[in-house]
């Protein structure tokens, strides 16, 4: 059940809000939820900024922005949120990640927090727009704690050079796109879970002339402890799914998942979720959450979940799509920011919703 009902737990778009918030993360400690999400930064003359104010443009150049993570950290289970104002990474100068960064997971070994991403950037000097490969990057926390480190608006997670996983361009593979990490450590063991794409044209940008997407499906990688790839998948091992998480618990995999939908922009798209005893073989994954019909939160399609265990409790967030009609520019002052959709017809915002599920009561 959503919780709260009929309206986000991270809004987004207006002053003192995220300028967009998607694909979140949460890492649950004892001091409580961090939450890691892809949302756009503007820059300003000496830092970067997560909230973008209309009535104040000079204080903040939204035509100048990058997209990476940011941090909120919330004492009660999601339901408030207190926000970091830097991003937590920054896209490289060049190299893999330096155009973007997003769609964090977050794992900790020791006092090392780790920091796996989604990136798109350069290939041998050329840009490949669109084609993404898996990142990693650590801080290390010392005596810190996670929240005490990450509200340090100085401290940022030290980004690898190389791409913890790279594509495969070749013609045929289900991983010509490598994106959406989510990290398992079970028994000592690094498992990486990714979702591949493979495209018609393997080593050209999305949006080449005659591109297409043939295949979307869920690849399985092993590392060793230095994070080296030991084994990967060399064919999806679960199809239909989109922007997965997987979760280790009471001796079963849990599988989190987008469903595939051919509407704009996640149009139409819910929350599934399936279940494995040995994380290769998985049950049919059945729709959990579905959108809903508030204007402006949850009408238009929900994406990117991600789940914390409390007790027999989930509690799980997720991006929810909401749209409302009318055109998203100019932003007038008090207005909200958004995408346009439907020819420019309609107004999408980004925000992050919660739910709960718990046991049904009785014998």
């Amino acid at each position: 059940m959503r919780d709260p009902d009929t309206l986000p737990t991270i809004a987004s778009g207006r002053a003192g809000w995220p300028i967009t918030a998607v694909d979140p993360n949460v890492y649950v400690d004892d001091e409580g939820f961090h939450l890691f999400f892809s949302t756009i930064f503007c820059r300003r003359q000496q830092d970067h900024a997560y909230s973008w104010d209309p009535a104040d443009l000079p204080g903040c150049d939204i035509t100048h922005a990058i997209l990476t993570i940011a941090y909120a950290f919330s004492s009660d289970q999601g339901l408030t949120w207190r926000f970091r104002h830097a991003p937590v990474v920054l896209p490289s100068d060049s190299g893999f990640d330096s155009t973007k960064i997003e769609t964090a997971d977050v794992f900790r070994l020791g006092d090392t927090l780790y920091l796996t991403y989604c990136a798109d950037g350069d290939r041998a000097g050329r840009k490949l727009a669109q084609r993404f490969q898996i990142g990693l990057g650590n801080v290390v926390l010392g005596r810190r704690s996670v929240h005490d480190a990450l509200m340090d608006d100085s401290t940022r997670f030290a980004r690898r050079v190389d791409p913890l996983l790279s594509y495969d361009l070749r013609p045929g593979r289900f991983d010509n796109n490598v994106q959406e990490p989510s990290v398992v450590v079970v028994h000592d063991s690094v498992v990486l879970y990714y979702i591949g794409l493979g495209l018609q044209l393997p080593d050209q940008p999305i949006d080449a002339p005659g591109q297409g997407i043939q295949s979307v499906g869920l690849g399985r990688a092993v590392l060793d402890q230095h994070f080296n790839v030991v084994s990967r998948s060399a064919s999806a091992i679960l199809s239909g799914v989109n922007i997965t998480e997987v979760r280790y618990r009471d001796a079963t995999y849990h599988l989190f998942a987008t469903t595939l939908s051919a509407g704009e922009s996640h149009q139409g798209e819910a929350i599934s979720y399936a279940t494995s005893a040995d994380g290769v073989t998985w049950t049919t994954p059945r729709v959990v959450l579905s959108p809903g019909s508030v204007p402006g939160f949850n009408d238009w399609g929900l994406m990117a979940p991600t789940a914390a265990f409390e007790g027999s409790r989930v509690v799980l967030f997720y991006t929810a799509f909401g749209s409302t009609p009318g055109a998203c520019a100019p932003v007038v002052s008090g207005g909200r920011f958004g995408q346009p959709v439907a020819g420019g017809s309609r107004c999408m915002f980004a925000t992050i919703g919660r739910a709960v599920a718990a046991p049904p009561a009785g014998p």
